[in-house]
């Protein structure tokens, strides 16, 4: 939703005595721009990203590419939880078949839909997942926890990460 009331970042621990307290991991669902902004403790997460230092002015943001974004996309809370998230709403789909589910799946995350090639690979990888996990006899089509690393992949894809 547009406009209204700022949102706290997501903090490990609160601190009341500095007026820093914690909010939702995914920030009720809203941009970065709604979420409130300290000079003492920035969100750490946006900080690996380039975000500008609160209290300078920034015509333009760096551009970087290092080891901590990667790791963060891998390890990072947030990034895990919204993979969860996005896994938990596919199990309501109407998908028949994987491959479906992976079409789907990448159209939303890229806006374009996927190659062939493409739609194996994810389904090889999803396969694989359910082998790592032990969960072959459950159909893979209802198997959250596949579906939420093949959401986890698709979040670490350069074209997810980078603005082409």
């Amino acid at each position: 939703a547009l406009y209204g009331e700022p949102i706290n970042p997501h903090r490990a621990a609160e601190d009341s005595t500095k007026r820093l307290y914690a909010g939702p991991l995914d920030g009720n669902g809203r941009r970065s721009i709604y979420q409130k902004m300290t000079l003492m403790d920035p969100p750490k997460f946006l900080a690996l990203f380039n975000q500008p230092i609160p209290k300078l002015t920034t015509g333009r943001r760096d551009t970087t590419n290092v080891p901590n974004q990667a790791l963060a996309m891998l390890n990072n809370p947030f990034v895990n939880s919204m993979a969860q998230h996005w896994s938990q709403g596919l199990m309501q789909d109407q998908a028949e078949t994987s491959a479906e589910r992976v079409s789907s799946m990448y159209i939303k995350a890229f806006g374009t839909p996927p190659d062939s090639k493409t739609i194996e690979g994810f389904i090889a990888f999803a396969n694989e997942c359910a082998n790592l996990h032990g969960a072959t006899e459950q159909p893979l089509l209802e198997n959250q926890r596949v579906w939420q690393d093949v959401a986890h992949a698709m979040f670490n894809m350069k074209e997810f990460i980078y603005v082409q």
